[in-house]
Formats: C-alpha cells, structure tokens, sequence
C-alpha cells in the first residue's frame, strides 16, 4: 500500500515541474484579429460576377440540351416492352429473375 501512495503521491509531485507553453505574439494577434472583425473582406469585381453568370448559364444550358436529347432519343428508340424489361430486371429479385427465365 505504502509503494502505491508513493508513486500516487510522486505522480502528483510530477506536474509541479510543468511550465505552461507561452503562445506566439503573432499567432496571438492573429487569432484576436479573426475575432475582432479586422478581416478584408474579397470582393469580386463585375467583369467577375459576369464570367461567373456566364459560366453558370452555359453550364445549365448544356445540361438541359443533354437532358432533353437522351430523354427524347430513348423515347423514339425505345418501345414499352424495353422499358417495361430494363424496368423488370433493376427491380427484381435475382431469384425471381432466375424462375421467370
């Protein structure tokens, strides 16, 4: 028991010897910066702002072109008895699959 004390007791004597860990100046400033609402801010000027509408626009369109065309492909290349088995077989059971077979 005496032994246990001991290392207990020394264990506690131990963090007597511990410095706290001085932080930086600059890190200092700069986390009070970053709290005080000393940031710039980015703005975007409007030869941005128009690329970005631009882009957006271009991207959306091609998107809707895309979707229109396979939409409107598979419906005049398709017939109901493919979509009915394309429908059947992402469904399905494989063990129903394998007795309708």
């Amino acid at each position: 028991m005496i032994s246990n004390e001991n290392k207990i007791e020394s264990t506690l004597h131990s963090i007597d010897y511990l410095q706290r860990l001085e932080v930086p100046f600059n890190l200092k400033q700069s986390i009070k910066s970053n709290f005080t609402g000393n940031i710039d801010t980015i703005k975007m000027n409007t030869s941005q702002k128009l690329m970005l509408v631009a882009s957006l626009t271009i991207l959306l369109g091609l998107n809707v072109f895309t979707m229109n065309y396979y939409f409107y492909s598979s419906n005049k290349n398709n017939t109901s008895n493919e979509k009915n088995f394309v429908y059947k077989e992402y469904f399905s059971n494989s063990i129903e699959h394998k007795l309708y077979q």
